[in-house]
């Protein structure tokens, strides 16, 4: 039940930091709660725009506590699963855009976990992969639903019967990761790309994560006949014109 989840927001960026010392920031019972209560928190807050979710000390997450995990009984372990897809849930559907930082252990639960973010910047010493099928378990942080759409059925299929680790160079050949940076650079990297993203306008950003997380589950043709609504929406907004107008003038 240790560990403890931080939330501190400058800039109208949220850094929400896991942290579990000693055990690679593995993720609690009590960390998930805090976790669900400060996504909460964020959605609320119209000041924030981007949030960075990271570990402290070096890790990103092990994944879940193991020591929780043994001592919980089969409805125990559904609780548990289902706060995981509350707070995976709460992070796809939110009109903020979530950036992971991976570095260090990013393993299991806590690896599935970063998945559910819409961009994942990854130190250059980070390991990664699903190791659960070691201990009997499957994933559980969506690492069976997500990992597949990310790199196919065969390559997922992989990595999750074999629990194979991987690093930062193979992620980022499978498409999981989208930048690798030095570890010592990463958290400046991942403020950088929070700049250029609350740079941007804040309606465009939120309907655009939308529209690419619907088209998941559409058809092209409805997937672009919601783009359409969404581009014809936009281009309605002063905001848009007033773009639009200095993009002329230049």
């Amino acid at each position: 039940m240790g560990g403890e989840v931080s939330l501190k927001v400058n800039n109208r960026i949220a850094f929400l930091a896991m942290s579990n010392q000693g055990k690679f920031n593995a993720i609690s019972l009590s960390m998930l709660d805090q976790l669900i209560q400060h996504t909460r928190k964020i959605e609320e807050d119209p000041g924030v725009r981007v949030v960075l979710l990271h570990g402290a000390g070096g890790n990103f997450s092990s994944g879940a506590d193991i020591s929780d995990l043994a001592s919980f009984d089969k409805n125990d372990a559904l609780k548990f699963h289902r706060k995981m897809n509350i707070l995976s849930r709460a992070m796809r559907h939110s009109g903020k855009i979530y950036i992971a930082l991976l570095e260090g252990h990013s393993l299991g639960g806590g690896f599935e976990l970063s998945l559910s973010a819409d961009i994942r910047i990854c130190a250059d010493n980070a390991r990664m992969g699903q190791p659960e099928i070691n201990i009997g378990l499957n994933a559980g942080a969506g690492g069976n639903a997500i990992l597949p759409r990310y790199i196919g059925k065969g390559n997922a299929m992989y990595y999750i019967l074999t629990g194979e680790k991987f690093d930062a160079q193979k992620a980022l050949d499978l498409g999981i990761v989208q930048k690798v940076v030095p570890h010592s650079q990463l958290y400046q990297e991942a403020e950088n790309l929070a700049g250029r993203i609350i740079s941007l306008p804040e309606e465009t950003v939120a309907l655009t994560k939308m529209a690419v997380n619907a088209s998941e589950n559409s058809s092209v043709d409805s997937a672009m006949d919601l783009e359409a609504l969404v581009f014809s929406w936009l281009n309605g907004q002063e905001e848009i014109k007033e773009k639009m107008k200095k993009f002329l003038k230049k």
